[in-house]
């Protein structure tokens, strides 16, 4: 056991990844390197202990049993490393903190100014890193790749744990300037929204989350006029002001946002009509996943992004459409 003197952390880490995956490109991936440089520290490791860790299979990996013996210890070990990183050494050298938070974009068009002036408020020195969500951010959430993230679905299981943080009960119609639904002086009704051309907009890039509209007209067997789905707000711009299509929105910031750079106009849908499209399931929920031991973050980051998504969904609109200037 004294030739795992010339292994690194890197080494263990590679072993533990490799281990919890099964996947060597997988592995690859997640640490950012060749895949040449994951054989090369496992090769490392294997020298070392002088026994096979891993099996090679037609669909992966099977960890042998010295692997299973020595995973626990391993893990400690990346652990530990990872808990020193952290160690705070005296209030004259406080360290920089990165929080590593996935959100979907239109939801964290102003998070990070609303964290940074709260971790100011607070004395609190954090590099905040937000990245979009995409479909493994479970794992890496697990592989605490991810510190903290905003999802559309929840995940409570032995190692998260997902709190609802809002549901998007209404809607804002954005359309070009000059769009006839924009100007129209009677409330709108469904009927108006299906005679023109639509754009699903789900401002994330997971395969499973389904429009509200999309799934109203599918429901009630009526065609939508679908033209295009897109999950970026500058691509939903340009193809709003190139055409008569319109789409729905439940995000406050994003609609600012289009309005405020592009030649676009929006409408604040009434309430009943709002009810008429969630009355079929499709709403969007929203919830806060993190790790049921989230030593990474304090506890505010996690309140100020609830507090912060709350206020970002748009609210109840009484009585007729209402334009938003």
């Amino acid at each position: 056991m004294s030739k795992l003197s010339v292994n690194s952390l890197f080494d263990i880490q590679v072993f533990v990844l490799l281990y919890e995956s099964l996947n060597a490109t997988a592995v690859s991936q997640t640490l950012g390197v060749p895949s040449s440089k994951i054989s090369r520290s496992l090769k490392s490791l294997r020298h070392s202990l002088n026994a096979p860790l891993f099996i090679r299979k037609q669909q992966g990996f099977e960890a042998s049993d010295l692997a299973n013996d020595i995973y626990p210890k391993m893990k400690r070990i990346v652990e530990l490393a990872k808990h020193c990183e952290k160690i705070e050494v005296g209030t004259d050298n406080l360290r920089t903190r990165k929080l590593v938070i996935a959100c979907p974009p239109t939801l964290s068009l102003n998070l990070l100014n609303h964290l940074q002036a709260r971790a100011c408020e607070d004395q609190e020195s954090f590099l905040f890193h937000i990245k979009p969500c995409t479909s493994n951010v479970a794992e890496l959430i697990k592989q605490q790749h991810v510190d903290i993230a905003v999802t559309y679905s929840a995940y409570n299981t032995e190692q998260l744990t997902s709190s609802l943080i809002a549901t998007s009960s209404n809607y804002v119609l954005v359309a070009k300037q000059g769009h006839p639904l924009l100007s129209r002086q009677q409330s709108l009704e469904l009927d108006d929204i299906f005679d023109y051309p639509y754009i699903s907009f789900s401002g994330n890039e997971l395969n499973d989350v389904i429009d509200p509209l999309e799934c109203y007209a599918l429901d009630v067997e009526r065609k939508l006029k679908l033209v295009v789905k897109v999950c970026f707000l500058a691509d939903l711009m340009l193809q709003l002001e190139q055409s008569d299509a319109i789409a729905l929105l439940s995000h406050l910031d994003a609609v600012e946002f289009l309005c405020q750079r592009g030649n676009i106009g929006a409408l604040k849908l009434e309430r009943s009509l709002c009810e008429s499209i969630n009355q079929r399931s499709g709403r969007y929920h929203y919830y806060l996943t993190q790790m049921r031991k989230n030593t990474a973050s304090p506890s505010w980051v996690g309140k100020e992004i609830h507090r912060y998504i709350q206020a970002n969904i748009t609210s109840d609109s009484e009585g007729y459409n209402e334009e938003i200037k």
